[in-house]
């Protein structure tokens, strides 16, 4: 609990720290339920990662291969925000120039987004514009992975760079001579704001990879959270299970969304079991679920395992020893009730 007098004084100190980071629930909420009884509340935000071509997943090399200019602490969000803002005019300058007339859904604007979850999702975009390169036959640069340590906004900021990289070089080898402004540098960027700038950019992008999203390159992402666990169960002295349950009749997109929501709020009650400042769950209508909704929710449950395996602090890379193979999707529905079991046995282990 904090005094009252103490929430009034944060109200007018401003909601964005020194060096550009957007505040987090915890002050924002504390703020505004401060002018009535001074209660904090607490909670944070969560994101995604990778598709690429024939429903497998691009294992992008280390980040020390990418060259980007390091920006002053004080301005590294807002040229991050900048970058993430002009990636989205930039695609939609070779969505004109290329003849894409798809109408892709708009991301919503989610809260308490964190710097990790804003890296995982400009892998995504990466991964993506690899694709689009691949198949206008344009040479891809160098890529990145998930990272070993908790992503700071110079690593957003390089990552959205040889995003743009990677547009322009689509430009240039297609003789798109069209250019775009720059988006205008903000005072105050929002974490929230540059993850919807980029989810937007990967929905945009579908249309010029040049084919749907299926189970494939969700299980692509599964497969490393396989591998994720396994890291974590190591670390806490865990024994997990390896071998995947049987499934019998076949599933449906929706089902595999629902486990996967399911394993996400299991994460996060695995986070509050280790201290960690847990992160808010996504809220999703399981209505018509499409591959490309699986897909965020599966990028989205890797970003919160990888939160956990920074925090233990556990820097050891996943390796996947071949890409993962085309699955239907029983297939990716009991690979999903493994991790959900695995997930069960870390928070038995992390509780005793």
């Amino acid at each position: 609990m904090i005094s009252l007098e103490k929430a009034q004084r944060r109200l007018f100190t401003g909601l964005v720290r020194p060096d550009g980071y957007e505040a987090s629930a915890r002050v924002v909420r504390a703020k505004a339920w401060g002018r009535v009884c001074g209660v904090a509340i607490v909670l944070a935000g969560v994101a995604a990662p990778v598709p690429s071509e024939a429903g497998t997943i691009d294992v992008p090399m280390r980040r020390g291969q990418a060259t980007t200019p390091v920006a002053a602490p004080d301005s590294t969000w807002g040229e991050a925000a900048s970058a993430a803002a002009t990636v989205l005019r930039e695609i939609e300058v070779l969505r004109v120039e290329l003849g894409v007339g798809d109408e892709p859904p708009e991301a919503e604007l989610q809260l308490d987004r964190l710097p990790a979850h804003v890296y995982v999702k400009s892998l995504e975009v990466m991964a993506k514009v690899a694709s689009v390169q691949r198949r206008f036959g344009v040479p891809t640069g160098s890529s990145r992975e998930m990272p070993l340590t908790e992503p700071s906004a110079v690593d957003v900021l390089a990552s959205v760079t040889d995003i743009l990289d990677g547009i322009r070089a689509i430009k240039s080898q297609m003789i798109i001579e069209t250019e775009v402004d720059p988006a205008v540098l903000s005072r105050f960027p929002t974490l929230s704001g540059v993850y919807k700038n980029l989810a937007d950019s990967s929905y945009l992008l579908d249309g010029l990879i040049g084919y749907p999203l299926n189970s494939g390159d969700v299980f692509g992402n599964t497969s490393a959270i396989v591998e994720e666990l396994s890291l974590i169960g190591t670390k806490l002295q865990v024994v997990l299970d390896s071998e995947t349950p049987e499934v019998d009749a076949p599933k449906r997109t929706i089902d595999i969304a629902q486990q996967l929501l399911r394993a996400i709020y299991k994460t996060v009650s695995l986070q509050g079991r280790l201290g960690m400042e847990a992160s808010m769950v996504p809220t999703l209508t399981m209505v018509r679920v499409t591959p490309t909704e699986t897909y965020d929710l599966s990028g989205l449950l890797w970003t919160e395992v990888s939160r956990i395996k920074w925090h233990l602090g556990v820097n050891v890379p996943v390796v996947l020893d071949q890409p993962p193979a085309r699955s239907n999707r029983t297939d990716l529905f009991a690979q999903t009730l493994l991790i959900i079991r695995n997930l069960d046995q870390l928070t038995a282990g992390a509780g005793s």
